[in-house]
């Protein structure tokens, strides 16, 4: 028996399937501590002494990076932010603990 013959609308039907997610933004991904440090040692990073512990970045749709953030000891990070014309913004910024008297 069909919906036209019974008298009542039939309602659209849509597949259960997930939509695909487009991406628009940036990718991030994890920086081996060489490439990043070349990236930061260009841009004039002071570094403190020894690798960053976690370096992370974001690379766009061409596989360049435009975003690297290098988190080293003691509480120093590096933020380095790429344009796609070469121009970039560095950020760097300590985590001062007090010492316990």
């Amino acid at each position: 028996m069909s919906n036209a013959a019974s008298g009542s609308k039939a309602s659209p039907v849509r597949p259960t399937m997930p939509k695909q997610r487009k991406r628009r933004g940036l990718r991030k991904v994890i920086f081996l501590p060489d490439k990043a440090l070349s990236l930061l040692v260009r841009a004039g990073v002071t570094l403190p002494e020894g690798e960053p512990e976690t370096v992370y970045g974001y690379l766009d749709k061409a596989g360049q990076p435009r975003r690297v953030v290098a988190r080293f000891a003691h509480g120093w990070r590096a933020d380095l932010r790429i344009c796609p014309d070469g121009r970039f913004t560095l950020r760097q910024s300590s985590n001062i603990r007090p010492e316990a008297s």
